[in-house]
């Protein structure tokens, strides 16, 4: 494979450190080149077709190509609440929604959360089929399989979905990738990828199903490239069998990797107010180092609680990223990377701030480290297994590097979207 040569961008101007939103931090453009292992893959970049509503969205999706996004769309058709409301608030589009898939069993979403946390054990497996499930099921999988039709956006090959500038993109959606190569997702703010009828897994709570970038099947080359994730949505709280206090989660991940996914770089995002973040293999027998290959680079963790990412059976070059969190996070903060089952880490001139619990948590697979900045509380929980020619391992591409305490500035003023599209 032919290498790139990756040199790191200057400061951008803007006009706050962490809002994304409306930040106005300079320019890009459809031909800007991937960095990192997504530098390996061929993109859309021609004029294609500018949507300001979730119907011209949806139909721009199916053909693919160059698809700008101007503004933000809300993919809930109003079904998701306000921006600081509770998981367990309703809408008048969400309750006509649960009366309509229940044919009038439950009016209203409130009836319908009451009705299934009633159903539900502490031991109830809703998951999958047996003799575990609850009573309801069957209607919590029509409701929840109804919504997902709703939110959806299936993304084909060879497809580039960018925000035309500052304040543009989705609201309680989610892009699902399966089997597809040659995708770029720029410049666009994903804020409450939402589940409204979460599953309950036994001893597991209550479980949400939709990411905000979901990424299955056998896929290659995507670029997810100065994107904004945020939760504005606070959880609420049901009665399990009408008596235990369990969280009603209806956030999964904010961006998930899985199955045979290969040459995916993640670069100067912003990943803000969420849980569970991103996931690298779905269990100890999802992919294989060997051909999944992933970069981090430049992207800000923000008052996020796990995750960060956890890593399973990949190579993953984590550099120049900086994770915080401070004593206002909606989260609890665990850890933000966890080293699973035979991953290989190359973590280089990252910034680990004081909010973070544990740089690096859990002691499978190999984890080299060089130059990176750790004042989280707790420091890293496993060892290093040393230093490497980092360059010389990656391999496939050439890149430049900064230091650990320029890589936070870096990630403060321009991690997420806000940029202007220059066509």
């Amino acid at each position: 494979m032919q290498k790139r040569t990756w040199v790191l961008p200057a400061i951008l101007l803007f006009a706050a450190a962490v809002c994304a939103q409306g930040a106005g931090k300079g320019t890009i453009s459809l031909t800007d080149e991937p960095i990192g292992y997504a530098g390996l893959g061929k993109y859309a970049t021609s004029k294609g077709k500018t949507v300001s509503t979730k119907q011209e969205l949806v139909s721009a999706v199916k053909s693919g190509g160059v698809i700008i996004i101007n503004g933000m769309i809300d993919m809930s058709e109003g079904m998701l609440v306000a921006e600081g409301g509770k998981s367990t608030d309703s809408t008048p589009a969400l309750d006509a929604f649960v009366k309509k898939q229940t044919s009038g069993k439950y009016e209203t979403y409130e009836a319908w959360i009451t009705a299934y946390s009633e159903a539900c054990k502490l031991s109830t497996d809703d998951d999958k089929p047996g003799s575990g499930n609850s009573k309801l099921q069957g209607t919590m999988k029509t409701l929840n399989n109804a919504y997902g039709k709703t939110i959806r956006l299936d993304v084909p090959s060879n497809t580039t979905v960018i925000g035309a500038g500052p304040n543009c993109g989705i609201r309680g959606g989610t892009f699902q990738i399966n089997g597809k190569s040659n995708i770029q997702i720029r410049n666009l703010t994903i804020i409450d990828p939402f589940d409204p009828f979460p599953h309950h897994e036994e001893n597991d709570g209550y479980n949400a199903q939709w990411d905000g970038i979901n990424i299955q099947g056998t896929c290659k080359n995507l670029w997810i490239d100065r994107v904004t994730f945020e939760d504005t949505i606070s959880i609420g709280y049901v009665k399990t069998a009408g008596k235990t206090t369990e969280k009603w989660q209806t956030y999964d991940g904010l961006c998930d990797l899985k199955n045979d996914t290969t040459n995916v770089t993640i670069s100067n995002c912003l990943f803000r107010n969420h849980d569970k973040t991103m996931l690298m293999g779905s269990s100890d027998k999802d992919g294989n180092k060997s051909k999944r290959f992933i970069t981090l680079y430049g992207n800000y963790f923000y008052n996020c609680g796990q995750r960060l990412p956890l890593v399973r059976n990949t190579t993953l070059h984590m550099l120049n990223n900086y994770f915080d969190a401070d004593s206002n996070a909606p989260y609890k903060q665990n850890y933000a990377v966890s080293c699973r089952k035979d991953c290989i880490i190359y973590a280089e001139g990252n910034y680990f701030g004081p909010g973070i619990q544990y740089s690096f948590k859990d002691s499978d697979g190999a984890l080299y480290a060089s130059g990176n900045t750790d004042k989280s509380s707790k420091g890293a929980s496993r060892k290093t297994t040393g230093t490497t020619l980092f360059k010389d391992a990656v391999g496939k591409y050439d890149y430049t590097a900064v230091s650990a305490d320029e890589a936070k500035t870096n990630a403060e003023k321009n991690a997420g979207a806000g940029y202007t599209l220059n066509l």
